[in-house]
């Protein structure tokens, strides 16, 4: 055999090999990261429950007013998805991780009272294919919707996802500029 082959034949092991492991990784870490970050907002949410139902009656009715009044104010919500495949690679999953905890860490209260909505939503299942066509998706995204009574207002694709996922607090501060600045200008509209 020459040389020439021998190479061809190592290199073509090393791509299979290559392969087979990064489908091995994708496999065990198809369900970890929402586990995980779901957790803490579920453990708030718990929390948040047996607060309200410790309040006595004349308190409850009060918080009660004020919700009301609150929803009734607030006829907006900001929808941040998180858009991927069904094969998704270590840095896609810190993609959606990443993102995640940057919405529980800056917007804790905005979450437990649905003013701020995760969701990460699988692109390669037919219901979602409509969302590729809707925000020009080309790969994993991560894209602000806000909508008011039940319509969409206005979309934002954060396109500097990718470039700032190796620097963890440069991804976190990302998406909470990002989200701050989306919010600021539709207070201002």
């Amino acid at each position: 055999m020459k040389p020439k082959q021998i190479l061809t034949v190592v290199l073509a092991f090393f791509a299979i090999g290559s392969l087979a492991y990064m489908i091995s990784e994708e496999l065990k870490m198809t369900s970890r990261p929402n586990e995980e970050i779901s957790n803490s907002v579920a453990t708030r949410q718990q929390d948040e429950v047996i607060n309200i139902t410790k309040v006595s009656k004349q308190e409850n009715q009060v918080f009660s007013e004020k919700t009301q009044v609150n929803n009734a104010k607030q006829k907006t919500q900001l929808i941040v998805y998180y858009f991927h495949g069904d094969l998704r690679c270590p840095t896609c999953h810190k993609l959606e991780t990443y993102a995640k905890e940057s919405l529980e860490t800056y917007f804790p209260d905005e979450l437990l009272s649905n003013k701020i909505v995760w969701k990460a939503v699988n692109v390669d299942k037919s219901q979602n294919m409509h969302f590729i066509r809707d925000y020009n998706l080309v790969t994993k995204s991560v894209v602000l919707s806000e909508i008011a009574d039940d319509k969409e207002i206005k979309w934002e694709k954060l396109d500097q996802i990718w470039q700032k996922v190796r620097d963890k607090d440069e991804y976190l501060n990302y998406i909470r500029e990002s989200i701050t600045e989306f919010i600021a200008a539709e207070d201002k509209s």
